[in-house]
């Protein structure tokens, strides 16, 4: 089981990497790929202009050791240890993958996947559909020849255009699926088609034939391109709406059918009762309010320099209502946090305006649970909510109703190996709330100890070693400063001038969540932690103290919903 963990999380790895290796900054929408694309998928993700594939693994630290021989062996042991030779075949693929990733100078001759990289993912119904752009066909097929060596499996050559195509024959329990191969106009091509849902949706996979309406007609791309201000270059979705569709009708769209005729009398009969007019009216409403989840990235990647990957995910609603309400609970979050690249090992920031929040946890509540839906199970659904009401947990609140946000900022930690007391410290701490003193001098009453601390007037600064002697068993003098917006602890350079830059902001609603963090120093802290409690490190985590990445996310209300925008920047791996 532990290396099936590993495994997976390599793989994982591997998939976090290449799902995040899309974008530019161009506007051009004219991919006649996508015209085979149905108008109803469920989820798209593509990436529609080369990006230097080679450059940003290396950047990314990921190969070579991130995916070591080790790594490698690992997968070759699991493949060796199942009598399955399904899985054995997929373990085999997964394996050159990471072979052609340890070595990225050969990912063509390995895989025939192109340098300069394309992709698109997609689903026909239930059929998930890949693509991927090649330089060398041959080792295309030949990446496929060798998991079939390897395997067992051997494939059924089906006649078509452009040489034809592969049929490998997979079960699931009852269900039985054809993982179909192909080459068409230099992609490679890989579809699971279920035995239920026909030659149509098999044409589709082929590429041997376009939708009737593809995700291009009625300028439905170009619209959700537009309207949600994406990178139609390096873009993706999930729909709620086609999900649903799918959910409760037999016939709406693509994956209504395959469900129809894939689906169990048990699951039929479990899904009737949402079938109903009633609900397909309610559940329209929802989703025509939330319809889905939408995304998209650029990067910047260019051999010998730092790769810049910036990325955003939506998820918007038509509620102005909703939007209104949750825009009320968005707090203060310092400049230093939210707009990133501030050098820190670690930093974390939540903005919640406590004086907004529990009026509008209340009204989102009323907002969900009050509807009259004539839908009898989605009724159902909301008498159990309003059982658990959270208003009293809301009424805690009361003692922080003051506070605006709170923040932590760690830019350096230094650690003794033998005690892992710290040695060092460069960190700030904050709490913004209105009329922050007052606020803080009546918290003195209620919180045992406190009463005794005498907060220092503006401008100046109370060493917490005064008030807190077991400090100095930490060898740090952190400091206490206090204004009528915020209160900050501070200690090292970087701290202090961050503290001063904090007290010098007025308060105001910026955002709700920030976070960074600085991969090869805060997981090196990580493992001398491990080593010193004499718990054993595994190899695979080395290679997380290697990745000299930064990351940054900011989660936020705009104008269209609830939005996290990310930013990574990769550098050699040290």
């Amino acid at each position: 089981m532990r290396k099936l963990l590993v495994a997976l999380a390599i793989i994982a790895g591997a998939i976090y990497g290449y799902i995040k290796l899309t974008g530019t900054e161009s506007l051009v929408v004219d991919h006649a790929e996508l015209e085979f694309v149905p108008a109803d998928t469920v989820f798209l993700s593509a990436q529609l202009e080369p990006v230097d594939f080679i450059a940003y693994l290396n950047a990314f630290g990921l190969s070579p050791d991130y995916y070591s021989e080790a790594s490698q062996q690992q997968l070759a042991e699991l493949a060796a240890d199942t009598e399955e030779p399904q899985l054995r075949f997929v373990l085999s693929l997964a394996k050159e993958y990471m072979r052609a990733l340890a070595q990225p100078e050969q990912l063509a001759v390995i895989t025939g996947i192109k340098p300069q990289v394309r992709s698109l993912s997609y689903m026909l119904g239930l059929a998930p559909v890949v693509r991927i752009e090649l330089a060398n066909e041959a080792a295309f097929w030949q990446l496929f020849d060798r998991a079939e060596e390897e395997s067992g499996i051997s494939h059924t050559a089906m006649p078509g255009a452009n040489g034809g195509f592969r049929s490998y024959a997979f079960s699931f329990g009852e269900y039985s699926a054809e993982l179909l191969v192909s080459v068409t106009d230099g992609w490679g091509n890989m579809a699971l088609v279920l035995s239920t849902q026909g030659e149509e949706t098999r044409q589709l996979a082929l590429m041997a034939a376009k939708p009737e309406r593809s995700i291009l007609s009625d300028n439905q791309f170009a619209n959700m391109a537009a309207n949600y201000k994406l990178n139609p270059n390096a873009i993706g979705f999930i729909s709620f709406q086609q999900l649903v569709t799918g959910l409760t009708t037999t016939d709406g769209n693509r994956l209504a059918n395959d469900i129809q005729l894939l689906a169990s009398p048990q699951f039929v009969a479990a899904m009737e009762p949402w079938r109903s007019a009633e609900c397909q009216q309610d559940l329209s409403s929802i989703t025509s309010s939330w319809p889905g989840m939408y995304f998209d990235s650029n990067i910047t990647s260019k051999a010998g320099q730092p790769t810049h990957v910036r990325g955003k995910m939506l998820l918007p609603t038509t509620n102005k209502d909703t939007i209104n309400t949750l825009s009320s609970i968005r707090g203060f979050v310092p400049d230093h946090i939210a707009q990133g690249g501030n050098q820190s090992l670690f930093s974390f920031a939540l903005g919640l305006d406590m004086t907004e929040f529990a009026p509008a946890v209340t009204k989102l509540w009323r907002g969900v649970t009050q509807p009259a839906y004539q839908c009898a199970q989605l009724a159902e659904l909301q008498q159990k909510m309003q059982q658990a009401n959270p208003m009293a947990m809301l009424a805690a609140g009361a003692m922080v109703h003051s506070v605006q946000g709170t923040s932590v900022t760690i830019n350096n930690l230094a650690m003794d190996p033998n005690t892992m007391q710290p040695t060092a410290v460069d960190a700030m701490l904050s709490v913004t709330a209105k009329n922050a003193r007052s606020y803080l001098e009546g918290l003195k009453a209620m919180v045992p100890g406190m009463a005794e601390i005498t907060l220092p007037a503006d401008g100046e600064e109370l060493p917490l070693n005064t008030v807190l002697p077991m400090l100095d068993a930490f060898g740090v003098t952190p400091m206490l400063q206090v204004s009528d917006s915020h209160l900050v602890v501070y200690a090292g350079d970087k701290g202090t001038a961050q503290a001063n830059a904090i007290l010098q902001q007025a308060i105001e609603k910026n955002g709700l969540l920030s976070f960074g963090m600085d991969y090869a120093r805060f997981f090196g802290i990580m493992q001398q932690a491990m080593q010193a409690s004499g718990q054993p490190v595994p190899a695979e985590f080395s290679s997380l103290t290697d990745m000299n990445m930064q990351v940054q996310a900011n989660l936020d209300i705009d104008k269209q919903g609830v939005v996290m925008q990310s930013q990574m920047t990769i550098g050699d791996a040290k």
